[in-house]
């Protein structure tokens, strides 16, 4: 009896950490979401900056949605229409019907960038699958991908075999395969939410949450590992939650171990998921004194390293070469302590080639760097402070999470882009998305602190113990890796069912109450709910501190955003007004008539037809083997181009992969090559590019 006892104790003291870990962890992003926003700029290139929400309208946003769950909660009509989810067949016709929705959802967002190349590491994986399917041994060295980075091993072979059958760099196979899984992901945490009193119509509502939670959707869109890894990891959580509740047969132990292995197999960040998983096994087998399953948290554990040595090992002997063991981790910690914000910056590919491809020299530089950043914040507090407060903001704070980035990165240099691709990469359609996103993500969070109160009071054993102790698993492990929107995003999504679970006791809790009870409720306090006090003090004086100290950064940042939108998006999207102009060189030197031309506007992209008197009308610029030329119109991509305005007032003519128009600098109008070019427009870099290339400026003169 003493034993059971003591059992009883420890457990309480580990789900009392949990849960005031969660809630401290949530409240505190609340506050600062609620404060201002880290967001990525959608345009030509990209840029972060900070600027306040609008904070009233937030709150009165945020307030309505709040009194209309109320509402609904106390109306009978509505209480009629959700008893019919009691019938089982009405619920599965009700769920099959949001998974088809979600599908597509999925679909538009995929059919959207069908054609639009993948960029950076997404490019990287279809250029290893090539590799792979030519049997290209050099792909496993580095600077290859494969050779600083093997642990995107899973996601090259799953791209090498469908391969096999749809022909290489088929990212549309791909990204069809994921926007299956997207609506099971939601349907899979919906049974979860079930198992910790979600009913049926909270179910439903879950999965309502996930055709609003748009970030995972566009996720669909990436030749990536995040999608099918987090569709495997949320498999895993469910068969893990069915196995706490004493169904722990071959099947869910078997289903549980092959799905997280699945899921680090396509990402490694979902080790977050194993440690979650692992420890919430490990806990509640000990506490109903299961001691032989306890071997099922081991393998957990275990699975996704074997799993991942078995792939690059299958990688390796298709090319027949040697599986390179790629950049330290501690490269990865290194580069999460430097500015801007612990964001990409290069550093680990850059290191892991400076210490001659040796993981354990370069570990060894990773590690002076990482003492050097600590001991300069332990002589700066305050910097050390604001720069904490900033990664966070900007990994959690962006209620897009980054994930239309495939769209406005891409557009301008995609000669196939369709209207649907430039409607859904328009900064202004974004920040409306953006803005509704905002009332979702605040609600969400405030959801998760709601649970996180409650599931303390839960009977034991739980499984929205397991979303909270992964979510705030992701949130301290993103504390020290590298920083980007997109890696919040699993976390959020996996929130989702303890956020609606809160949300429903929330506004059961506000429906009601009485102003006349209250007054004569009597308040008792108890030591957990004090710990909840104390910790929901502490947040928000933390939170409150490092907004004072980066204050003015936000100001500024508000500032830069509304500019953008004023003047910049002007300048980057449509900055020529369809009509007839005289194209000339924007040089002094210049003494010539010019090119009168036709303009046409389609989207962001324009067609110049040339006005010749003695020449048919049908005559257009074209682009011929990277010379441009004028010939008879061909309705292709050679004729269809970006112009883009400069700050001096002159324009840059430009067309896919990077290229701009340069005049001949010794004959002056006539045309010449076209040449590199940067898209970071309106970014220091462009403009140092701009002043160093003049044979890039031209000058559209209104004609007559």
């Amino acid at each position: 009896m003493g034993t059971q006892a003591k059992q009883g104790k420890l457990y309480s003291i580990y789900k009392a950490v949990i849960t005031v870990l969660s809630f401290a962890v949530m409240f505190y992003l609340f506050t600062i979401c609620f404060a201002g926003t880290y967001r990525v700029i959608s345009g030509i290139g990209y840029k972060r900056i900070l600027f306040l929400n609008s904070v009233i309208v937030l709150l009165a946003v945020f307030i309505c949605v709040i009194v209309l769950g109320v509402y609904i909660s106390r109306s009978v009509k509505a209480a009629v229409l959700f008893s019919k989810l009691e019938d089982e067949r009405t619920f599965d016709k009700v769920m099959t019907g949001l998974k088809i929705a979600i599908f597509i959802e999925s679909i538009i967002l995929v059919v959207a960038a069908f054609n639009m190349p993948q960029r950076s590491d997404q490019n990287s994986i279809q250029y290893s699958a090539f590799g792979l399917s030519w049997g290209i041994s050099e792909i496993l060295i580095a600077p290859s991908h494969l050779g600083v980075c093997p642990h995107n091993s899973g996601m090259v072979l799953l791209s090498y075999l469908l391969n096999l059958v749809v022909g290489n760099y088929n990212s549309a196979a791909v990204m069809l395969i994921f926007a299956v899984m997207v609506p099971f992901i939601y349907s899979d945490l919906a049974v979860i939410g079930a198992k910790f009193g979600l009913s049926r119509k909270m179910q439903v509502l879950v999965m309502v949450c996930g055709l609003l939670f748009l970030p995972l959707q566009a996720k669909a869109a990436y030749v990536y590992g995040d999608v099918p890894g987090l569709f495997f990891a949320v498999k895993a959580m469910k068969h893990a939650s069915d196995i706490a509740e004493k169904k722990a047969n071959v099947k869910n132990a078997l289903a549980t171990v092959s799905f997280i292995a699945l899921a680090c197999a396509f990402k490694t960040f979902y080790t977050i998921f194993v440690i979650a998983i692992a420890l919430y096994l490990t806990v509640e087998l000990l506490r109903q004194r299961r001691f032989k399953e306890l071997l099922i948290p081991v393998a957990v554990v275990a699975a996704p390293l074997v799993l991942s040595s078995v792939i690059e090992f299958i990688v390796a002997s298709i090319v027949g070469g040697t599986m390179s063991t790629g950049a330290s981790k501690y490269a990865w910690i290194a580069m999460g302590m430097q500015e801007e914000a612990g964001c990409y910056n290069g550093y680990f590919g850059a290191t892991f080639m400076e210490a001659g491809c040796d993981t354990a020299v370069q570990a060894e530089m990773a590690k002076k760097d990482i003492a050097e950043t600590l001991q300069y914040f332990a002589s700066n507090p305050n910097q050390a402070l604001g720069f904490y407060i900033r990664k966070t903001m900007l990994q959690w704070t962006d209620p897009t999470y980054f994930e239309f980035e495939l769209f406005t990165r891409n557009v301008y240099l995609d000669p196939y882009a369709s209207q649907l691709t430039w409607f859904l990469s328009n900064p202004a359609v974004i920040r409306i998305v953006a803005s509704f996103l905002k009332v979702f993500q605040l609600l969400m969070l405030i959801g998760g602190v709601v649970t996180s109160v409650m599931t303390m009071k839960r009977k034991a054993g739980t499984p929205s113990l397991l979303l909270l102790i992964t979510f705030i698993g992701g949130f301290f492990f993103h504390q020290i890796w590298e920083s980007s929107p997109n890696y919040a995003m699993p976390y959020m999504a996996i929130l989702i069912p303890a956020s609606v679970s809160g949300l429903r006791d929330f506004i059961r809790k506000i429906s009601s109450l009485k102003l006349k009870g209250m007054a004569k409720a009597k308040i008792s306090v108890k030591p957990y709910g004090l710990a909840v006090f104390l910790a929901g003090t502490a947040v928000f004086l933390l939170a409150a501190a490092g907004i004072g100290t980066i204050r003015q950064i936000l100001v500024d940042g508000r500032d830069e955003y509304k500019t953008y939108f004023k003047e910049t998006l002007k300048l980057s999207r449509n900055p020529l007004e369809e009509g007839t102009y005289v194209l000339k060189p924007a040089s002094d030197d210049y003494e010539g008539n010019g090119v009168q031309i036709e303009v046409t506007r389609l989207a962001g992209k324009y067609t110049l037809r040339v006005c010749y008197d003695d020449m048919d009308e049908y005559i257009y610029l074209t682009n011929k083997n990277g010379k441009m030329v004028v010939d008879w119109c061909f309705y292709d991509e050679t004729q269809i181009f970006v112009i883009l305005k400069n700050t001096d007032g002159t324009y840059s003519i430009c067309q896919g992969d990077s290229k701009a128009l340069a005049m001949d600098p010794e004959s002056g109008m006539v045309f010449n090559d076209f040449i590199d070019y940067t898209f970071l427009f309106n970014d220091p870099k462009y403009e140092e590019y701009i002043s160093s290339h003049p044979e890039t400026k031209w000058d559209f003169v209104p004609a007559g």
